[in-house]
């Protein structure tokens, strides 16, 4: 499992040089090259093999593309996955974490699913006045539920956009291409519960 410790550079370096044999592992599984990967991922050669090198730290967006193209959720990327069980418990301080270097997302693991499961909940804190930007869709049918307890949220899902205030609650299927963009100047938090097909694998945010 992954963690990051918030300002932590070592845990910052560790999280790189995991994710990095994460990806490569999964790559080589598949039979995948690089230059296959980077055409299903729509993601360059060069920052793939950086990033499984260990020297570059993607934004949530190139990694959400990567798991995408490896048909495999970004928690499985991240390597947040747990053994299958009829009853699974994940403690709080074991979460995997998930620091944007672009737009500054922190994206925390409250819990990831066993292989096969279709229930996924992530917290995310996203800094003032920043967006995600714009996020893939998936190759499969993926239903998210946003809840944002602490503050207001834009949410743009294709061409529409919703203005979501605290307390509130939207449900969406990813058709499109969409984004999460924090209209104030202060930090927002808000849950992505999300349900996929089961036995389908896609990528989560």
């Amino acid at each position: 499992m992954i963690r990051e410790n918030e300002g932590g550079g070592e845990a910052a370096d560790e999280l790189l040089s995991t994710l990095g044999l994460r990806l490569r592992e999964l790559r080589r599984t598949q039979s995948l090259t690089l230059e296959m990967l980077a055409q299903r991922a729509q993601v360059s050669r060069a920052m793939i093999s950086k990033i499984e090198r260990g020297e570059k730290m993607p934004t949530v967006g190139i990694l959400v593309r990567i798991a995408t193209g490896l048909n495999v959720s970004l928690s499985a990327l991240l390597g947040e996955q747990a053994q299958s069980a009829s009853i699974q418990l994940q403690r709080a301080n074991r979460r995997s974490r998930f620091r944007d270097p672009s737009t500054g997302l922190e994206r925390e693991a409250v819990f990831s699913p066993a292989e096969g499961d279709d229930i996924e909940v992530v917290r995310h804190v996203l800094p003032g006045l920043r967006s995600t930007g714009l996020l893939s869709p998936y190759p499969v049918p993926t239903r998210k539920l946003v809840f944002s307890p602490s503050g207001p949220l834009v949410v743009k899902i294709g061409e529409e956009t919703f203005l979501m205030e605290a307390g509130d609650a939207l449900r969406f299927d990813v058709t499109s291409s969409y984004s999460f963009s924090n209209p104030e100047a202060a930090p927002v938090s808000y849950y992505l519960f999300m349900s996929r097909q089961r036995s389908a694998v896609i990528s989560a945010t």
